[in-house]
């Protein structure tokens, strides 16, 4: 069993940016739509609302299909679950550029949206079983790098593929980027992961149906729901905020919204650093942070305040995806790989009720209402971290 260990700590490096590489992918898969919207809307000749049902269908589909395949999948090694998601996505994109339609979009979002949760879910367990105890929560937050990356820098690179007016360009990039991740794990990923993981199997079932009654796990996904509410009430919106209020291009936007994701990469880095800490505090200040930064962003005029706030919203943004990521699996830890997909389930729940939320308030008062939105379902988060903070729970649960 040493030995096992010893391996598995020599294989992390390598693991953990392999599992990196493909979330990120099927990540952006998911996000990439959002900036792709108005195209799409055109060329399938339905509203905005219906095209919007692109993102729902894909957050809600993970939601509730995503937990039962995942124990369904339990046993199946790791490379053979992330190759074979990996190509399904692509094949699907495929398919939506062979036969384009709104129809067979939705289906495709769908059917992407149940696997996504396969795919992190079991990186994340493979994480859990190498990381060495001491490096258990910073590896996982390092994991979830990928889950970040894809949530901050899809929706610029679908901003700028679509400037000429096409959807297309985008679809390519994802499938091609899909390919050759699957390819990337099928050569290079350590067969000690896979070896490790046949030793010590993912829970099934028994694990995960104790979690589903275990009261602290289920305020933890509580949370992840209303701070996923909170912060894509605003973030949903951003871009119509830069096209409507600041005027700007969609090449502009792109590279505005890519130097948000890019300030996210030092709130994943902040992440990590605390994730063995105090995770809950952390996430309790960062979900603060963004409405303030949102409100801010549409009360200054000049270019400098602008982009400080940007950056700063950037930085608490991706930090909260990835502390939630964090504390929903250290508080499922017996079974780390059911653990993340119910927070992915969470996390899509979080973001389809924030845009519902968001855009409510939008389209009452306007763009510059992003912030509000997200203001407003802010307490809820306070609430339930208070809760989770109290001396009660903070005797049985090492998360907070």
């Amino acid at each position: 069993m040493i030995g096992a260990s010893c391996s598995g700590a020599r294989a992390l490096p390598l693991a953990l940016s392999i599992i990196i590489a493909s979330s990120a992918v099927v990540v952006a898969s998911e996000f990439i739509v959002v900036g792709l919207l108005p195209v799409l809307s055109r060329d399938f000749g339905v509203s905005m609302t219906k095209a919007g049902l692109l993102v729902g269908a894909f957050a809600f589909s993970a939601a509730v299909l995503g937990p039962p395949l995942t124990l369904a999948t339990a046993q199946v090694s790791t490379r053979r679950i992330l190759v074979a998601v990996l190509l399904l996505f692509a094949a699907s994109d495929i398919t939506a550029l062979l036969w384009p339609g709104f129809g067979v979009m939705l289906a495709v979002r769908i059917l992407q949206g149940a696997a996504l949760p396969v795919s992190i879910s079991v990186g994340a367990a493979t994480i859990s079983r190498l990381a060495p105890p001491e490096r258990y929560g910073r590896s996982l937050a390092l994991a979830n790098t990928g889950f970040a990356i894809g949530v901050v820098f899809a929706v610029p690179a679908g901003v700028a593929l679509s400037e000429n007016g096409l959807w297309t360009p985008s679809f390519i990039a994802l499938a091609g980027l899909a390919i050759a991740a699957a390819g990337l794990v099928a050569v290079a990923f350590p067969n000690v992961a896979d070896a490790i993981a046949a030793d010590e199997p993912a829970p099934r079932a028994g694990a995960a149906s104790r979690l589903l009654v275990n009261y602290r796990f289920i305020l933890h996904l509580a949370l992840s729901v209303a701070v996923f509410a909170a912060t894509f009430a605003a973030y949903t919106y951003l871009t119509a905020w830069h096209a409507e209020r600041a005027g700007l291009s969609n090449v502009r936007i792109a590279l505005v919204l890519a130097g948000f994701g890019a300030t996210g990469l030092l709130g994943i880095a902040m992440a990590a650093r605390i994730a063995d800490g105090a995770p809950l505090l952390a996430t309790a200040i960062a979900v603060v942070v963004v409405p303030l930064a949102a409100i801010g962003l549409s009360l200054v005029e000049a270019t400098e305040a602008r982009l400080l706030l940007l950056a700063v919203w950037g930085i608490a943004h991706t930090a909260c995806v990835t502390l939630c990521q964090v504390r929903v699996t250290l508080a499922g830890r017996v079974a780390p790989g059911f653990a993340m997909a119910m927070n992915i389930s969470a996390a899509n729940l979080g973001i389809a009720l924030g845009a519902l939320a968001g855009g409510w308030l939008v389209a009452r008062w306007g763009v510059d209402a992003i912030g509000w939105g997200s203001l407003s379902l802010t307490p809820f988060v306070l609430g339930l971290a208070a809760v989770l903070a109290s001396g009660r729970y903070r005797r049985q649960d090492n998360v907070g």
